[in-house]
This record gives structure tokens, C-alpha cells and sequence, in this order.
């Protein structure tokens, strides 16, 4: 059963007349007739039957034009949705990434792709890495955003930008073993001061106490839940509080915190997550593009 076929059908039960149909959808009236005698042929039963000089729809051609008249409809909506989301005038964009890249990273991002495609919904999930490559795999998600190396097969990255992380307090907290000039801060110094890290189990965490450990070193620490929560912390003299820079740029242009820069503590790379060979909605693929571009544009 061909969709010609159902055009057909439902064009001689508009018009009443094979000559006119065939007009209307621009075939011979031989060839229209060949294509509801197959069509009869295939269901097994006759749709029309003359009489005298008009035609009239059996009860089975009845039938037959009902639902072709609504596949033809489906058929309609579904070349509308397509043509929709290839213009992006609907669809999703689902994104897996940890709370420091969806709240110092994306925000401008997102803003910017909202505005010029409301219509599009956009999905954001805040996980560790690997519990993204987990949800990628699951389908759950169009492609993460994460720290790297991420290991497996099947995935593909690509480096967005460098995390790096600084050290920061109140601008006048006291600093007994650091000059006032200093802008760095060895981990021998470093250990002589209170400490805020963030609690055990997360992924920077564990990426700090393996240099810590690495160096032989047990720090003084009081952990805490979020690095908004660092922040406000180190504002009010509790200590230093080990960060992204990216997640004080506003506190560091205002005054609010002074930071030192951690030569130990190496840049760690963001990047891209996909699934090889698993094709972009095109709403992703915009979204995408969009990403690439603003690092670039930021000299990334």
C-alpha cells in the first residue's frame, strides 16, 4: 500500500469523478485507475462501483477512505513536526554536567540559546562525570559536559577549556606565613591555615586529597556542601577556601575575595562527552555549535 494510493482514494471521494481527481493530483486517468485497481487488489475487495454515470464508494471503500483520510492526515503532522524540528522551531537539548559547570559555565550559554530558540526545551541534569557517562549511555541525556579524562568505549570527548584552581579568603584575612604581595601559594604554606574543601565524595575533593596525600600532607579542614557555600565562608574569615576560578570571578572584580594561585595543583580539562556514531537532534547540534563557538570566542 503506497501513500499515492491513499491520495487517490481519498481524491475520487472528494471530487466524485476519476477525471476530476485525476486533474486535481496531475496523473492520467488511466494511471489513477491503476492505482486503486492495485489498491483493491491488495485489499482483496472493490472500493467503488458505477452507477449509471457516477461512482459511489462501497461499504469496504468506505472504510478505506476513513482511514486513509487519517493516515494521510498523520502523514501530514508528521512532515510538520519533522520540518519543526529541523527548523528549530521545537525539539530538546539534554545535557549531563557537574553543578560548577552548570552554574559558572552554562548560564550565559543557556540564556543566549533560550532567546533565540524559545521554542526549544532545554533539559539540564547536575551529576559527578561518571554518573553522566552513565545517564549518556542510558540514553537519558544528548551528551555531557565534564571534566577529563573520562574512560570507555563507545565515547567520544573533545576539550572545551582548563579548570583551574585558585585559593581564596576576605581581602583581610590574616596571612602570618604568606608576604602581603604574595599571588601565589606553596602547600607548605598553605597548610599552615585553616581550610575550606569541599565534603568528601565529590570529584574535586578526591582530586585535591590525592595531591594532598601524594605530598604527605593531612590538611585542617572544615568541609562543606557547595563552593557558593566556600565562597561566602572564606568571606567571613573562616579560612581558605580552594576553588574553580571560574566560581569567583565576580567576588574577585568587587573586592569581596583575594586569591592566590596553587602552582601544585595542576589545570584539570573540560570537554565534550557523545556516544560515537550516535547522531544530534538538530536542536542539539545548534546547541552544540553554539558551545564551541563561545569558547572560541572566549580565546578557549
Amino acid at each position: 500500500m503506497e501513500v499515492a494510493q491513499l491520495r487517490a482514494l481519498a481524491m475520487i471521494r472528494q471530487e466524485g469523478s476519476f477525471t476530476k481527481a485525476a486533474a486535481r493530483l496531475h496523473v492520467s486517468q488511466p494511471a489513477l485507475s491503476q492505482q486503486i485497481k492495485g489498491l483493491e487488489h491488495e485489499l482483496g475487495t472493490p472500493l467503488f462501483v458505477r452507477q449509471g454515470r457516477r461512482i459511489a464508494l462501497t461499504p469496504a471503500g468506505e472504510v478505506a477512505v476513513a482511514r486513509a483520510s487519517q493516515a494521510l492526515y498523520q502523514l501530514q503532522q508528521l512532515q510538520h513536526e519533522i520540518n519543526e524540528l529541523l527548523t528549530l522551531e521545537r525539539g530538546q537539548v539534554r545535557i549531563g554536567t557537574s553543578d560548577t559547570i552548570c552554574l559558572y559555565l552554562l548560564p550565559r550559554l543557556v540564556q543566549r540559546f533560550r532567546h533565540a530558540y524559545p521554542q526549544i526545551d532545554i533539559h539540564l541534569t547536575n551529576r559527578p562525570s561518571q554518573e553522566v557517562i552513565a545517564l549518556l549511555r542510558a540514553g537519558t541525556i544528548d551528551f555531557g559536559i565534564v571534566t577529563l579524562p573520562v574512560q570507555g568505549q563507545g565515547l567520544e570527548t573533545s576539550y572545551l577549556c582548563d579548570r583551574q584552581d585558585v585559593a581564596v579568603c576576605a581581602p583581610d584575612y590574616p596571612m602570618e606565613q604568606t608576604s602581603h604581595s604574595a599571588t601565589d601559594l606553596p602547600l607548605a604554606e598553605l597548610i599552615h591555615y585553616p581550610l575550606l574543601l569541599l565534603e568528601q565524595g565529590t570529584t574535586s575533593r578526591a582530586f585535591l586529597d590525592q595531591l594532598f596525600t601524594q605530598a604527605g600532607v593531612v590538611p585542617h579542614a572544615l568541609e562543606l556542601g557547595s563552593i557558593e557555600v566556600l565562597k561566602r565562608y572564606a568571606e567571613i574569615q573562616l579560612g581558605l577556601a580552594i576553588v574553580p576560578e571560574m566560581a569567583v570571578q565576580h567576588e574577585l572584580a568587587t573586592g569581596r575575595l583575594r586569591s592566590f594561585a596553587l602552582p601544585w595543583v595542576p589545570a584539570r580539562a573540560i570537554g565534550l562527552v557523545t556516544l560515537r556514531d550516535q547522531p544530534q537532534s538538530p536542536a542539539a547540534e545548534r546547541f552544540l555549535s553554539l558551545l564551541h563557538e563561545s569558547f572560541l570566542d572566549n580565546g578557549s
